[in-house]
């Protein structure tokens, strides 16, 4: 700041705290969206008189599914419908810390949040219409945040 830096802060770059894991599997369950919103209270408390730029998440789509967040606990599961169940609890953790600062801290800290997205661009293999339906498919769960 002394320098005329702007920070921008990312309050979840993929480093969930090893115990929220522990726990209850971090975002595989309902329990992170409070968490992370007390997280996100936290930070934009202490935090909101140096920072004008937030992102709530980095690249979710990428995280939901990489191995990181199925092997950071011995949960035992390992099913085709957690990347899911990942990305359906990172939407509502989002949802709630934007929700959270537009509500109790945009006004005086007059700032801005956001999220960060990142993506594959996919391309159907033919003209058929299963080939164009997965293409899309799979830009709505890459993309379609």
């Amino acid at each position: 700041l002394a320098n005329g830096i702007q920070p921008l802060v990312t309050l979840f770059h993929w480093d969930l705290p090893q115990n929220l894991a522990d726990a209850y599997g971090g975002f595989l369950s309902p329990q992170i969206v409070e968490d992370f919103r007390d997280y996100a209270d936290f930070c934009f408390r202490e935090f909101g008189d140096k920072v004008r730029h937030w992102m709530t998440l980095n690249e979710p789509s990428m995280y939901a599914i990489s191995e990181q967040p199925l092997n950071c606990s011995d949960n035992g599961l390992n099913s085709p419908t957690e990347p899911y169940l990942i990305s359906h609890h990172q939407l509502f953790a989002h949802a709630a810390a934007v929700e959270l600062y537009r509500h109790k801290y945009q006004k005086s800290q007059k700032g801005i949040i956001g999220i960060a997205l990142a993506s594959y661009w996919y391309v159907p293999f033919s003209h058929s219409r299963q080939d164009m339906k997965a293409a899309q498919t799979a830009l709505d769960f890459i993309l379609g945040w």
